[in-house]
């Protein structure tokens, strides 16, 4: 395979960020609109809100699942051919989602979308590290996640405004066809930095796995990341729109007000690294933040709530959910430098896991709603799990985790 290896950083370097970036943007954004037109899932096909939470979760344990090898394959095969393979594959998974008629072909649907994503946002990372540098990884990572977040709240509201003149499948197969286009672009275009290896071992990636298992501390910040994430994606992709409409605001105000999670994200994540650094501290900006974190959910359950209300408590929630982005820098400063990349993975798969399970969990408490309409107080006692997870994940961390902040 013919590779080449040029000066890191400039022109170059920001186009094909730009390329991969946009790979994440398309993956967001679909798994937003599926938080938009779930309601028009749920009507159309005659689903249950626990059947479209499952849809949810499934999608994020296939993921998780697959995402421990796609650092691996991404370091043997590298960005050109991968990415537009999996661009691909993303955009098959949203034709058949576009064209599902029963809940098995949703199911298969977000199956084969969870195949392709699981090369987004870490090929994202590998293009920002191999071509500016090891050094601007932590950097270019974070700009990644705010340029993903930003992305989904302006597309987000797209969507949303598209529903009144669109169906959703119509709004789906669109998606479908923006990334066949954008496949070709990536395959065209897309280089890597060195040549690549294209060797592979199950084994190898198995090996790495077992080493940072064996790093206890990586646990711990996983299981940090884990609860930020994890019930960042239960709220982004399912249920803050559902509580919110419980206190009485319209389905499209409601939509709105739960994008703006991604606005909070978005900007946060671009400065968390600053704050840890600025507070010479990972584990206290955590800490703080996962506080805040837990008040805020409780904010949105508990509170008199209209929809400037709303839209404050989920900026505020997702901008504090960026402190998951401190926890990939936290495992990689407890591992060997081999075994950055695979503690990447390791912590991101937790996430994920973790995003299924909650994405899930409100939906199997909630009243069927094909015989009862739900209620605020339904919400509160259906979400009471998702609040006493984040808070006894606080009480480790705070007893147990320790700071990885270095000087220098």
């Amino acid at each position: 395979m013919t590779a080449i290896t040029v000066t890191l950083g400039g022109g170059r370097a920001w186009f094909y960020w730009i390329i991969a970036t946009t790979f994440v943007l398309f993956l967001f954004n679909l798994q937003t609109g599926y938080n938009i037109i779930n309601p028009e899932l749920e009507s159309s096909l005659s689903l249950s809100v626990a059947q479209i939470g499952l849809v949810a979760s499934t999608y994020t344990v296939v993921f998780a699942i697959c995402q421990l090898f796609s650092g691996p394959l991404l370091d043997r095969f590298g960005i050109r051919w991968i990415t537009p393979f999996a661009i691909t594959v993303v955009a098959i998974g949203a034709m058949l989602l576009a064209r599902a008629e029963n809940f098995e072909m949703l199911l298969v649907a977000e199956i084969v979308m969870a195949l392709g994503s699981v090369f987004g946002f870490v090929g994202a990372g590998f293009v920002g590290g191999k071509w500016f540098g090891p050094a601007k990884f932590g950097l270019m990572f974070g700009f990644v996640q705010t340029a993903s977040c930003i992305g989904s709240l302006f597309g987000g509201n797209i969507i949303n405004e598209c529903l009144a003149d669109f169906s959703w499948r119509e709004i789906i197969e669109t998606f479908s066809y923006f990334g066949f286009c954008l496949a070709i672009v990536v395959f065209i275009f897309l280089r890597d930095s060195h040549p690549m290896t294209g060797e592979f071992s199950v084994m190898s990636v198995l090996s790495k796995l077992v080493n940072a298992a064996r790093v206890g501390q990586i646990w711990i910040i996983m299981l940090m990341g884990a609860a930020l994430f994890g019930t960042l994606l239960c709220m982004a992709v399912v249920w803050a729109s559902k509580i919110i409409q419980s206190h009485g605001v319209g389905l499209s105000d409601a939509n709105t007000a739960s994008l703006l999670v991604w606005l909070g994200a978005g900007v946060a994540a671009a400065f968390m690294d600053k704050f840890s650094r600025m507070a010479k501290s990972r584990k206290k900006v955590v800490i703080i933040c996962q506080v805040i974190y837990i008040l805020s959910i409780l904010a949105l359950l508990y509170l008199p709530m209209d929809f400037y209300v709303a839209c404050c408590i989920i900026l505020i929630l997702g901008f504090v959910s960026s402190a998951q982005m401190l926890t990939f820098t936290m495992a990689s400063e407890v591992v060997p430098v081999e075994l950055e990349g695979t503690s990447a993975a390791f912590v991101n798969s937790g996430m994920f896991i973790a995003g299924t399970i909650l994405i899930s969990l409100p939906g199997y408490l909630l009243p069927d709603t094909r015989a009862h309409e739900l209620t605020l107080g339904d919400f509160q006692e259906a979400m009471t799990p998702i609040w006493i997870i984040n808070i006894v994940v606080l009480v480790i961390a705070i007893v147990f985790m320790k700071d990885t902040y270095k000087q220098g």
